[in-house]
């Protein structure tokens, strides 16, 4: 008989929300500040997983052409994020549905993020949904990030439950292995922010979501849930 799943866990950039308008909105901002032409979305949005300093890094010869410290520039970038960090950042369509199923369910969803809590909790509340996640675990929660297993199982620990009985989504090869190493089942965010060259169906997930609502009808054809 297949296992109940007791909790859902989603990383933040990518699956739970939509964020890279704003990520983008500040790299550009900073690269225009320092008299560095600004970067098209496409081009960006692939790399908001990775970070400011990989959003940044596709401007990197203009930075050092400039002699721009890249450094100081990336916190530029940061500060200006955190100024508008959810101008126009949302839900994905059809995400708020997942959570609100969940929760009828009583299946605890948590946040686990590579992003600070610097900017996890401020997004949240900006939203109007920092009351809602069972746990937040942010890059900075615990002494390892994704793609080290610890933030996923100290997501368990403060759950109170068994990493065998939990999946984690996300949009990056990073979230699956830390998923992977923390023993839980493993779903790639397709719709998030994937590169062009991104082979999500070698990652070895159990499964890929074209849509956030494809994780209710994975739990159904998979799971007890």
């Amino acid at each position: 008989m297949p296992t109940r799943m007791t909790a859902v866990l989603l990383d933040l950039d990518g699956t739970l929300l939509h964020t890279a308008p704003d990520l983008i909105a500040a790299a550009n901002a900073a690269l225009t500040e320092a008299g560095i032409a600004e970067r098209p979305s496409r081009e960006l949005t692939p790399r908001v997983s990775g970070g400011a300093a990989a959003m940044l890094g596709c401007a990197a010869d203009d930075i050092a052409r400039t002699g721009q410290d890249f450094d100081t520039l990336m916190q530029r970038m940061l500060t200006l994020y955190e100024a508008g960090i959810a101008c126009r950042s949302r839900f994905y369509a059809g995400m708020e549905t997942v959570l609100d199923t969940l929760e009828q369910r009583g299946i605890p969803w948590g946040i686990v993020t590579n992003k600070h809590s610097r900017f996890t909790h401020p997004l949240l509340m900006a939203l109007g949904i920092d009351h809602r996640p069972a746990c937040i675990i942010s890059g900075d929660t615990t002494a390892e990030r994704k793609p080290h297993p610890l933030p996923l199982l100290e997501a368990c620990r403060q759950l109170q439950t068994a990493p065998q009985t939990c999946v984690y989504v996300g949009d990056a090869k990073r979230d699956i292995e830390a998923g992977q190493r923390a023993g839980m089942a493993t779903l790639v965010a397709l719709y998030g922010y994937l590169a062009d060259d991104d082979q999500p169906e070698c990652w070895g997930a159990n499964g890929l979501l074209q849509h956030p609502g494809d994780l209710i009808a994975w739990l159904d054809a998979e799971y007890l849930a």
